[in-house]
């Protein structure tokens, strides 16, 4: 007897072990088995013997990336540590969990790499020492300089503020900023400071419009559109002395059930699904705006009475942005920044806006001197 029980346990331990890689075959094409952690899975590692004690830590990774079921054993895991009131520690926090649980149901996102430090952003532990803050002013000042002596065209930036710095009051309580003060408030205050370029900051409005309506995503990265509504009266108020609240303007809800990316880090796009994204419905109801789509760009035409064009260089949170139509004739949105220089000298723009989330931390400091290689590298060619 005590032997078939063995049997019966070893068997089924055995199908438990097996049962995975021998069905997902035929199963990743019915579940979810989309990457959707914002990167590119390990490719598969090559043996050789130059390299062989590289080769079980690149085929681990590359393993880990590619496990049976994995999104649906992240979504168990999420899900236990949701209801047994499981946090995320500080530990995880640190060293690369992507998505933060916060309060009341919201989530935000953990970029913690060489490119991005939303947390550390959050907590104000990642201030610049002088000369960083110098060298980044000097690439503004050039690029602005370039900008308005061959082409005459005015450089406008905008940083759009993380999630967390507009709604903290739902990051998790047990983690204190160090001060209020982030490396982006002392980036804006030094640029604006040592310079003429303008610099927008979105914070301090969307801060002000949260208080009657949301304006970012529960469950993703990015503000919604009107957070990017907000965003657009930003630029509206430098450029045009004017600035139309939300509370003046109708807006009404257009899709429900809503998930988002931070939701699909979880793999819990069917747990977190109660958002809405809403439509500005009354701004400028005067002014009719078409888009032309071109394959590197965007570009919007329009009766608005500003007859001048802006082109614009954004990441994804400038998607929200392109109401400014209604503000400008001719909007033209880059794709790609291969095509600057020819897409400046064909269009001839009169405002260059350059749009970058808080967090992207390498494309503060480096955007200037990556779009200028790009001109005197052109230049040097011919």
């Amino acid at each position: 007897m005590r032997k078939v029980k063995h049997k019966v346990i070893f068997y089924l331990f055995f199908f438990l072990l097996a049962a995975p890689p021998l069905s997902f075959p035929f199963m990743k094409n019915v579940v979810d088995s989309e990457n959707h952690e914002k990167r590119k899975f390990a490719k598969a590692p090559e043996l050789s013997l130059e390299k062989l004690w590289q080769f079980p830590g690149q085929f681990e990774a590359y393993f880990n990336d590619r496990l049976p079921y994995k999104n649906q054993l992240v979504m168990v895991n999420n899900i236990k540590n949701a209801y047994l009131g499981v946090g995320t520690t500080a530990l995880d926090y640190l060293t690369g969990t992507t998505t933060i649980r916060g309060t009341d149901g919201w989530l935000f996102y953990n970029a913690c790499s060489e490119d991005e430090q939303s947390f550390h952003d959050y907590l104000c532990d990642n201030l610049y020492d002088e000369a960083s803050l110098a060298q980044i002013a000097e690439g503004y000042t050039k690029l602005q300089q370039m900008l308005k002596e061959e082409y005459g065209t005015e450089l406008v930036v905008m940083y759009a503020a993380n999630k967390e710095q507009v709604y903290p009051e739902f990051m998790p309580p047990k983690f204190l900023p160090k001060g209020s003060y982030s490396r982006v408030d002392q980036l804006v205050d030094y640029i604006r400071g040592a310079t003429d370029v303008p610099l927008l900051y979105t914070k301090d409005a969307l801060l002000k419009e949260k208080k009657n309506h949301q304006v970012f995503f529960k469950y993703d990265t990015h503000w919604n559109n009107l957070g990017g509504f907000v965003g657009q009266q930003v630029l509206n108020e430098y450029l045009h002395g004017e600035y139309v609240s939300l509370d003046d303007v109708p807006y009404s809800v257009i899709q429900e059930n809503l998930s988002g990316d931070l939701a699909d880090l979880l793999s819990m796009r069917y747990i977190y699904n109660d958002d809405v994204e809403y439509k500005i419905d009354g701004y400028k109801p005067e002014v009719k705006d078409e888009l032309i789509e071109g394959e590197d760009t965007y570009e919007y035409r329009s009766n608005a009475k500003d007859k001048r064009t802006v082109m614009v260089i954004q990441d994804s949170f400038g998607y929200a942005l392109m109401g400014m139509s209604k503000d400008f004739a001719r909007v033209c949105v880059l794709k790609n920044t291969f095509i600057f220089k020819e897409y400046l000298e064909k269009v001839k723009p009169d405002i260059l806006l350059i749009e970058i989330v808080q967090r992207n931390k390498t494309r503060q400091e480096e955007v200037c001197y990556r779009l200028m290689d790009l001109l005197l590298a052109e230049d040097a060619a011919k």
